[in-house]
């Protein structure tokens, strides 16, 4: 049986990092351009260095995907197609897309051209790989949150899988998260995001970055990956230093190459290149613990020294110029930088006064930095060389299939004293270290000539120069159908318009929620905490719509479904697949993030659509699907959440034991932050638990919104009355009396 091919996806946010990854043994890069990335804040590239930088990576046989996947409104759409045709021209291997009629559009294109479906659309189990295959993804990034049997499903299916091994996670469910987008308009699905989940937080006495996730280290789990069926390993880190691709690059690499043995001193340059108090993928089991760092928001390093007068007693040799942070019983105090080298004691300066005893983790290497930069990648090259008196000189060359051949433009004279050597002009021959080649292999077939170094070396120069362009063209041979292709067949269709009655939907969280609610509201949806047959039956009495948590093990819904046949609101394309399997009705939820008219076009069986809640009314107003919903009123759920807030808090910040069930006995948690905001967590239960973290203050357009239209709001009789009255064509003049936010309905997000 052939090896099975592991496949390292590095991180490429700038030059520096891609040449970092690629020296240093990376299989692939994923990048982005100036637009479309869900890493905008990254260096990035653009449309004119694209196909200079992806042959780069063509050379040493390197695959690039470019990013596209980021939300796309229904104005900039046209531009987000035209790029899509740009990076397919420029012999990309693939393309990462969120949005899903970009991915129906991006599979039209002829093959080979990888279609990859971001972590953004929280695909975490079979029905969500079946969705994305059938429009068109090659590939599914696995949500970063699935456990291995989640990550079995989704490999069951035959789609090529990814999952992130290396690097930031966010604490929000994939592709759920509006925090960034809400409390400072800077969209994160838009690639924006502002991080608030970094900041400290104050909750029950306690201060902490009770959001700030750990980094993930998936080193040692890396084998059970793999028996799952994971063939690409993605590193995240667009926005970190090259010396942070290059070392997980070469770290991984080593760790595939060796069967999994990952000793003392790969982890250690994991650790120290960068880290968050790295996770272990805990999760991968079903657990939900080991995934907030509640200490440190930011690299963390690794422990190489304790303070002592003016400078470190080492427990490792450190260097000149390597840096530190000061911690004082986990709490960061300052930074510091060695002054001097040495192997038991340095010279430092610190940020700020310091006392003997206090930790310092190195969280840069100089050493480890320098051997990272250096590392060259180099393909093994087999030349020929052959020179007669008063003929031209040929010179072959030859790497992996791909030829090469030049001639002097000059005859070569005959050697009058001294000819020239085979071992002389072998010596300059293999004096490549200019160029990406090694020469393995040399045929001289020479007579009585003599050739000057300088001739010679300019002659090697000369045709390896060639042969490089000859390894790239014949890389990008598997592309020549891109010559002449059709790009036309990625023209969307003008986007079907759809009229929709005046409406209120109302989100319920009780029975007797529903029993209220029924008398005004034309649909019903039901939130319940916990999600279970008692409440599958409730919802079927009031013909309500399930309101399903956006993270599950799929099985327990699925028993739910073959029981009950419920009508659902879906928040991911997994639950669209689940819904259309058993034929129930649906409405496509505020999770699936509808941005663009050709989106919502995916959701055509659906009852109706609720617009991405990051759009403002006069976006939504401009959509041909005037059939959405339009959330007006009520709780903004800003994040949802995998973790247990109520162990985090009560326990590990407590150091006791808290168990499952004990939440029961503590109050509510409310986060608040450092200006005085509160945030609240809310639980949804089914087989495991989710929860959600909620605005402090209520979302309201009272008073803005004077026209018919389908709103969307929380149980709340006095503002189901006003927009019915709307709807009538009647003002009550009702304004909301509780504090409360517009959210974005007014204001776009960037």
């Amino acid at each position: 049986m052939p090896e099975k091919h592991r496949e390292i996806l590095a991180p490429a946010g700038d030059a520096g990092q891609l040449v970092a990854a690629v020296n240093n043994g990376c299989d692939s890069v994923y990048l982005g351009l100036e637009s479309f990335n869900a890493r905008m804040k990254a260096p990035n590239f653009t449309q004119e260095n694209l196909a200079e930088w992806v042959d780069y990576c063509h050379l040493y046989g390197v695959k690039v995907y470019v990013a596209l996947n980021t939300s796309v409104k229904n104005d900039e759409f046209s531009s987000a197609v035209d790029l899509l045709k740009k990076i397919y021209v420029s012999n990309a291997d693939g393309v990462i897309v969120t949005d899903l009629a970009l991915m129906a559009l991006a599979a039209r294109l002829p093959k080979p051209f990888d279609v990859v479906a971001s972590t953004q659309l929280n695909v975490h189990d079979g029905y969500g790989a079946e969705f994305v295959k059938k429009c068109g993804a090659t590939t599914v990034v696995c949500a970063r949150e699935s456990s291995l049997d989640d990550i079995e499903q989704v490999v069951a299916t035959g789609i090529n899988t990814e999952f992130f091994i290396h690097g930031a996670t966010c604490v929000c469910q994939s592709g759920q998260c509006l925090f960034s987008a809400m409390v400072g308009g800077n969209s994160g699905n838009r690639g924006l995001c502002a991080q608030p989940c970094r900041k400290l937080y104050f909750a029950d006495g306690k201060k902490g970055y009770f959001l700030s996730a750990r980094d993930l280290c998936g080193a040692t789990v890396a084998p059970l990956l793999d028996k799952a069926g994971v063939s690409v390993y993605k590193i995240e880190g667009r926005n970190r230093r090259a010396e942070y691709a290059g070392v997980t690059s070469k770290v991984y690499r080593e760790l595939f190459d060796n069967g999994f043995r990952c000793d003392e001193t790969n982890e250690r340059d994991l650790a120290e290149i960068y880290n968050r108090d790295m996770s272990r993928l805990s999760y991968l089991a079903g657990g939900n613990t080991e995934i907030i760092s509640p200490l440190c928001q930011s690299h963390a390093g690794v422990a190489a020294a304790t303070v002592q007068g003016k400078g470190l007693r080492c427990r490792v040799p450190v260097c000149k110029g390597d840096c530190f942070k000061i911690f004082d019983n986990g709490s960061e105090v300052c930074g510091a930088v060695a002054t001097s080298s040495g192997t038991e004691y340095v010279t430092a300066e610190f940020g700020k006064a310091v006392r003997d005893g206090l930790e310092a983790r190195r969280t840069t290497s100089v050493k480890l930095n320098a051997e990272i930069l250096s590392r060259r990648r180099t393909l093994s090259a087999k030349v020929v060389f052959e020179a007669q008196p008063n003929e031209y000189a040929r010179v072959f060359a030859e790497c992996g299939g791909a030829q090469a051949e030049i001639f002097s433009d000059y005859k070569i004279p005959s050697a009058v004293n001294s000819p020239s050597t085979q071992s002389e002009i072998a010596e300059q021959l293999r004096k490549s270290g200019d160029s990406c080649f090694t020469i393995c292999d040399i045929d001289i077939k020479i007579g009585k000539i003599f050739l000057a170094k300088s001739q010679i070396n300019a002659l090697r120069r000369q045709v390896l120069n060639e042969l490089k362009r000859a390894v790239v063209r014949r890389y990008n041979e598997r592309f020549t159908c891109r010559r002449n292709a059709n790009l036309s067949v990625v023209e969307p269709s003008a986007p079907a318009s759809k009229g929709g009655e005046p409406m209120v939907a109302v989100i319920c969280k009780t029975e007797q929620e529903l029993e209220k609610a029924k008398e005004f509201a034309q649909l019903l949806i039901y939130k319940p905490s916990e999600l279970s047959e008692k409440e599958f039956r409730t919802a079927a009495r009031y013909k309500a719509y399930v309101d399903l948590p956006s993270f599950y093990r799929s099985q327990y819904v699925r028993d739910l479904f073959e029981k009950f046949r419920p009508s659902v609101v879906c928040h991911n394309v997994g639950q669209v697949e689940l819904a259309r399997v058993f034929g129930s009705k649906y409405v496509a939820g505020s999770g699936l993030n509808i941005y663009n008219d050709w989106i919502a076009e995916q959701f055509s069986d659906a009852e109706t659509f609720v617009y991405s809640q990051e759009l403002t009314v006069a976006e939504t107003s401009r959509f041909a699907r005037r059939d959405g919903l339009i959330f007006v009123d009520g709780s903004i759920t800003l994040m949802k959440l995998v973790h247990c807030p109520y162990k985090l808090l009560y326990g590990e910040t407590s150091g006791r034991a808290f168990r499952c069930g004990d939440c029961e006995k503590v109050p509510p948690i409310r986060y608040r932050d450092e200006q005085g905001n509160e945030f609240a967590i809310v639980r949804r239960k089914g087989q495991t638990c989710t929860f959600e973290l909620t605005n402090g203050k209520k979302l309201s357009a009272a008073g803005r919104l004077k026209r018919p239209g389908r709103y969307l709001i929380d149980c709340d009789e006095a503002v189901a009355r006003h927009y019915a009255n709307i709807n009538a064509g009647t003002d009550d003049g009702y304004v909301e009396r509780a504090p409360y936010t517009k959210g974005r309905l007014f204001d776009k997000v960037n």
